[in-house]
């Protein structure tokens, strides 16, 4: 065989050698889950390095794996660079197995007991996680929880444990929530379920659903566990409150069926206002709290001893019509407190005008130069924001027209009053659209010829990105122009760069006519579409603007497969930078941005490739060796990671007493 040909010409002679103390001593690595034959990432052993205790007839050299999972891997010697390589003969699955120490023999013909069997070497093969495992709770799918409403906020009413069969990141989980609800938190890091808002007054039960997510690439989401929370009502009776006192009672809270308060606020309620005061109290000695919402994201303030709703910013009726508050009054001599429910109308005041929605810009239009009376020229439309007689719309004409059209005040359309029109003369109409208090939009300027006037494109000049790598002939964008003749129209390419783009004539649709590369090809192109009706010369042009982006189809390279480094002495600190590695990508933006990860405990990786150690090293190990895996991955939203191999050979210090 060629391969053992290779290996007994690299391999040293040694019969008659001792055996040495150790043999050397090879790591490598593959990811679970790779198809069978994929190749064991950073080991490649030099024939030469292999120490061979017995010598066979060039024809008769055969290479065998022993040691438990062996039948997992294929070695093989690569007859080209005299390196023998390992292959899986199957899939393989970290959580099953993690690791494998098999040791490497050479042997003659048939490799049978009886032929002669001897170890050359020892080869470590680590199998590395992939995210294949989503996270699943210990527990039912659903869970039913009575509470009961006077529950102090802040208590954990549940935790919640989910398992991830992953390792790394694939296995680190956070906790969330959903539908959210202002009641019930789940706490992300540790899944405990927490009452977060009184629960008192809820007319039904809460119902949600936790969920449990992992930090790998893809990540993976739990099955929900729902959970439903029941209020247990707690009895306001004379004779419970009466049972209660002289034993201490625990603090309660109540919630008065009257203390809903409904106000209406101007949206021009100027900062500091005061709305309203929540006192007197049914306590001598009150605080006020709000409670939700939060603070920050309150447009109004309670005064803590004063209870004074204060404005704190700008309200904005069309933004946020209605405010909620919830306030907790608390005794300030004692455990009780209750809860005032606030709720605030913002009412409207005319701070809108009127906007104009008609499209498309400018505003064309066309009308037969001997139109009668009456006869429909152009459809106006606006809208204000505002309500009442503040959002009421009326339309007017304002100059222009020499007469010849008029506009319906409260339609908005404009129609020709009779007067003769001059043929293909363009009328130029300024028209206004005013609200029911006085509120006046801005000036529209409407085109009006009487006669054929040219297409007109919807938008007036498109801008649009792409991806690379977009299919040749897949449509990206599709141009749309009118015909005020209601003529077919046509569509043609006037400007086209390098014959890159194609367009459907009868659809407006454009496409590429070959794929492009944002790394090799130009990012930003220029189009100049021509709309042409097919009975007359009439014709419109609009520009088109094509942005080439970058998708992330490059995966990173390191400049080095292995990389390495002598002599390390024992007393290495971890402020020590012991070498860098380096990966490019061909991408561009984060798709570009590289991250480093180290996979070994003993050492650590900074942003930019540089490698320390993470504590003491040691000089007695195999092969006074470590070798490690580090693997870089790109910023992008599905993201690509190459891996290289570190090797670090220890020195020695005297450093052990006889």
């Amino acid at each position: 065989m060629i391969w053992g040909f290779v290996l007994c010409c690299l391999l040293t002679p040694a019969v008659g050698s001792q055996m040495q103390e150790r043999l050397p001593f090879f790591h490598g690595h593959v990811f679970e889950n790779s198809p069978a034959a994929s190749k064991v990432n950073g080991l490649s052993i030099p024939a030469r390095r292999i120490d061979a205790q017995i010598w066979c007839p060039i024809t008769g050299t055969r290479i065998k794996l022993h040691g438990n999972g062996s039948e997992d891997f294929r070695a093989f010697a690569h007859h080209k660079h005299g390196n023998l390589l390992l292959k899986t003969s199957k899939v393989l699955d970290r959580e099953a197995r993690s690791e494998y120490l098999l040791s490497v023999a050479l042997c003659c013909q048939t490799c049978a007991p009886e032929s002669g069997v001897s170890a050359v070497g020892l080869v470590k093969v680590d199998v590395l996680d992939t995210n294949d495992h989503e996270p699943t709770f210990g527990v039912a799918n659903r869970v039913h929880i009575t509470l009961n409403d006077t529950t102090a906020l802040r208590s954990v009413i549940y935790r919640l444990e989910a398992d991830d069969a992953d390792s790394g990141n694939n296995a680190v989980l956070t906790y969330t929530s959903a539908p959210k609800n202002g009641s019930f938190y789940v706490v992300p890091k540790t899944g405990e379920v927490l009452l977060v808002d009184s629960i008192l007054g809820l007319p039904s039960q809460v119902q949600f659903s936790v969920f449990a997510r992992d930090h790998g690439w893809p990540p993976l989401t739990s099955k929900a566990v729902v959970f439903t929370v029941a209020p247990q009502r707690w009895s306001r009776s004379p004779s419970g409150l009466a049972g209660s006192g002289g034993r201490g009672r625990s603090p309660r809270a109540l919630l008065d069926p009257a203390a809903l308060i409904s106000l209406n606020v101007s949206e021009d309620a100027g900062i500091g206002s005061v709305v309203t005061n929540l006192g007197p109290s049914r306590f001598q000695s009150p605080s006020y709290e709000l409670i939700y919402p939060e603070s920050e994201n309150s447009p109004v303030s309670v005064g803590r001893d004063s209870g004074e709703l204060t404005i704190t910013r700008s309200l904005d009726r069309e933004a946020e019509p209605f405010v909620e508050l919830t306030v907790k009054i608390q005794d300030k001599r004692g455990p009780d407190w209750y809860l005032n429910k606030v709720r605030l109308k913002i009412t409207d005041v005319n701070d809108n005008i009127p906007e104009w929605d008609m499209k498309p810009y400018p505003y064309l239009a066309v009308v037969s130069h001997e139109a009668p009376a009456g006869t429909f020229v152009y459809q106006l439309q606006a809208h204000d924001a505002d309500e009442g007689r503040s959002g009421e719309v009326e339309f007017f004409l304002s100059d222009g027209g020499d007469g010849c059209f008029s506009v319906e005040k409260k339609s908005g359309q404009v129609v020709s009053t009779g007067l003769e029109l001059q043929r293909d003369r363009e009328y130029l109409l300024s028209v206004v659209a005013l609200d029911g208090m006085g509120g006046r939009s801005t000036p529209a300027m409407l085109s009006v010829v009487a006669g054929a006037r040219a297409p007109q494109f919807t938008n007036a000049s498109y801008a649009i990105s792409i991806p690379e790598n977009t299919p040749e002939g897949q449509p990206f964008l599709v141009v749309y122009a009118i015909s005020f003749q209601k003529q077919p129209i046509s569509y043609s390419l006037v400007i086209n760069p390098s014959s890159l783009f194609s367009i459907r004539s009868e659809t407006g649709e454009i496409s590429l006519t070959r794929t492009l590369d944002y790394e090799s090809d130009q990012r930003r192109y220029l189009l100049m579409v021509r709309a042409s009706e097919d009975s007359s010369s009439l014709s419109a042009a609009a520009e088109v603007q094509v942005l080439i982006t970058d998708e992330n189809d490059c995966v990173p390279e390191f400049l080095q497969s292995i990389y390495s480094v002598d002599g390390v002495p024992e007393t290495v600190t971890t402020a020590t930078s012991l070498l860098q590695v380096l990966a490019t990508d061909c991408d561009s933006g984060s798709n570009a941005e590289l991250t480093y990860y180290t996979l070994s405990p003993d050492f650590s990786i900074s942003p930019h490739g540089t490698i320390f150690p993470a504590g003491r090293l040691d000089y007695e190990r195999p092969n006074h060796l470590y070798e490690f895996v580090v693997m870089a991955t790109d910023g992008g939203n599905e993201p690509h990671s190459g891996t290289t191999t570190v090797r670090v050979r220890m020195a020695n210090i005297n450093d052990e007493a006889p």
